[in-house]
């Protein structure tokens, strides 16, 4: 484990490759892009470095190329995606990233909380401050929360900061998630109105598939 302080500030930070990236004029140098690690389908995974005031009284604020927006669940959080150059500096590996990035963001939002629906087998999951669906990476969380379903956990992260979860053997539960599914994306990208220099966690649209964990890994739920 790195012994540098900011390694605890690295969360995770899930995306969704769009169907034509806009290519780079000056593409950045190797060790400056930003990690990322494929996920499932179009999804993949990158991190950042997550500062909130306190962390700048402490000395770790890491300067420019930091983030941040005021307002909603990420109100006051500053973020700066994780590169190459920063695992140097820190002391961590890219394969350890997403590991440390999953313990560090069940640390840094301790007040998990489960809404089971009352009409279905199926649960919303909030952490508080947006990040939920960095959850698909906490697999000590998911076994857990696997043993409260019949079947495959089956999940939708239609956005960053939505989690929600049913198992494979519950089709009313499946039809709940697609539910909720529709309902984020019928509130439209709401990350649109936003001035494109923030990264703003909270809120930004990622899926529309549903998610199913079979052994350890995830694929895409086909009907």
């Amino acid at each position: 484990m790195s012994a540098d302080p900011r390694a605890s500030l690295i969360v995770p930070l899930m995306k969704a490759r769009v169907p034509a990236e806009v290519q780079l004029e000056f593409p950045l140098p190797p060790d400056e892009e930003p990690v990322r690690d494929p996920f499932a389908g179009d999804l993949y995974v990158t991190y950042a470095l997550e500062l909130v005031p306190e962390t700048v009284g402490a000395g770790l604020l890491p300067g420019p190329g930091v983030t941040a927006r005021p307002g909603g669940p990420g109100a006051g959080r500053r973020y700066e995606h994780i590169a190459r150059r920063h695992c140097a500096e820190l002391g961590v590996t890219p394969a350890e990233l997403r590991r440390l990035a999953a313990v560090n963001l069940r640390n840094r939002r301790p007040d998990l909380t489960l809404s089971w629906y009352p009409d279905v087998r199926a649960v919303t999951v909030s952490l508080g401050g947006g990040l939920e669906s960095g959850l698909l990476l906490d697999d000590g969380f998911l076994d857990k929360l696997a043993q409260d379903v019949e079947g495959d956990l089956v999940v939708a992260a239609p956005a960053r900061d939505v989690f929600v979860a049913t198992g494979s053997g519950h089709p009313d539960g499946v039809e709940k998630l697609r539910w909720a599914v529709s309902q984020v994306w019928s509130e439209g990208e709401a990350s649109e109105d936003a001035d494109p220099a923030w990264d703003v966690p909270a809120g930004v649209l990622l899926t529309r598939d549903l998610l199913v964990r079979r052994a350890g890994t995830w694929e895409i739920l086909t009907a």
